[in-house]
């Protein structure tokens, strides 16, 4: 009886995927190639930061898009014309310095929205309807892509839909839905944190609920058709603490990093590794501290709350260094941005700093 269910469960997924996704399309053109005629923005006020490199990044502010090519000094406008809205603090996804993925969300229609895509650093836009707003994505490479939408969220919920792409956003289409009153794979309960791949088959999602000792961690094996369930020890001295989870970030060679918080008698961050592309996961020596925090790569974390120390790791977690910092943002950090152990940014309210000795240093950039 019961295998009868998961055949008549799976026939109607994918009903529901060949009755939602969208005929093939391609991404409109916008503009054609600026070449060198990008206008210099010498000091934007940034919202969002992305560096990949000591000099290459990207950034977004009141109504632009931003890149750089010497580490924040300066930056260039590559707004695409005539946006539907504000992208400053849209969703965003850069592959590297020359293809990047902007979301901006129709603010008349929650559900509904538009993504543009660059391959060129943003001499050429392309563009293309969705059938989501606001949501968390990604891409795995040029073409292969996912997002994670929220339908709402109430009492520790929250329902939501995932959507892929294998044309880098040509269209989507739905795989996986919430609808009141069903059982799913991926439960009903928990807010999601987010969503990652590793490859078109095998993604993630990460979340939170309020119960102590576990943490909430979910993997689909199918490209986000079905999800189970993924058991992952807390580390010791937080066994009764209640954890939120980022979704996992994937490196080369099979490595991966699993950020969870741990919210108990006493705070902290540990930063779980894998080394067989997230089949398994093991926890490191936890930070005692909820702070904000960089991936410069599977070795390479830095943690830093805004006050006088500074945490780094090399090895993946397994050890810490700490020092002071000449510098303490008066106002708000809004993001901790490292390419490697040294070369770092630190984005507050107003201004972006910029650190080459691994946090001990700041000069404030645009002056």
């Amino acid at each position: 009886m019961k295998q009868i269910y998961r055949i008549l469960l799976f026939a109607l997924t994918l009903l529901l995927i060949t009755a939602c996704a969208a005929p093939a399309a391609k991404l409109q053109p916008l503009a054609t190639p600026t070449a060198s005629g990008f206008q210099t923005v010498p000091n934007p006020t940034l919202a969002q930061i992305e560096m990949l490199d000591p000099l290459n990044g990207w950034g977004q502010a009141e109504g632009m898009i931003l890149r750089t090519e010497d580490g924040g000094e300066s930056w260039l406008n590559v707004t695409p014309p005539d946006i539907i809205s504000n992208p400053a603090y849209a969703a965003s996804f850069f592959l590297d310095e020359t293809t990047g993925w902007i979301l901006l969300e129709d603010v008349d229609k929650p559900n509904a929205g538009e993504i543009y895509r660059t391959t060129d650093g943003g001499g050429l836009w392309q563009w293309r309807n969705v059938p989501f707003g606001r949501a968390d994505f990604g891409f795995t490479d040029l073409d292969h892509g996912y997002a994670l939408f929220s339908m709402g969220a109430a009492a520790g919920s929250m329902g939501v839909s995932i959507w892929t792409t294998t044309n880098g956003g040509g269209d989507f289409g739905r795989i996986f839905f919430h609808e009141p009153g069903f059982q799913y794979s991926l439960p009903f309960g928990g807010i999601k944190n987010g969503i990652s791949f590793r490859d078109p088959e095998h993604g993630w999602v990460g979340g939170a609920e309020p119960v102590v000792g576990s943490i909430w961690l979910y993997r689909s094996v199918d490209g986000g058709l079905t999800w189970a369930v993924q058991n992952v020890d807390l580390p010791d001295g937080y066994e009764d603490a209640q954890t939120s989870t980022d979704a996992p970030i994937f490196h080369a060679g099979g490595l991966a990093t699993l950020p969870v918080q741990l919210l108990g008698e006493k705070f902290g961050l540990v930063f779980y590794r894998s080394e067989d592309g997230g089949e398994t996961w093991d926890a490191t020596l936890s930070v005692n501290l909820l702070g904000t925090f960089s991936i410069a790569s599977h070795n390479e974390i830095i943690v830093w709350d805004g006050g006088d120390t500074i945490y780094s790791t090399e090895d993946a977690g397994e050890t810490w260094s700490f020092h002071a910092s000449n510098w303490q943002p008066a106002e708000a950090l809004i993001a901790l941005d490292f390419v490697n152990i040294n070369d770092g940014w630190a984005l507050t309210e107003d201004h972006l700093y910029r650190t080459q000795d691994g946090g001990k240093t700041w000069q404030k950039l645009g002056e």
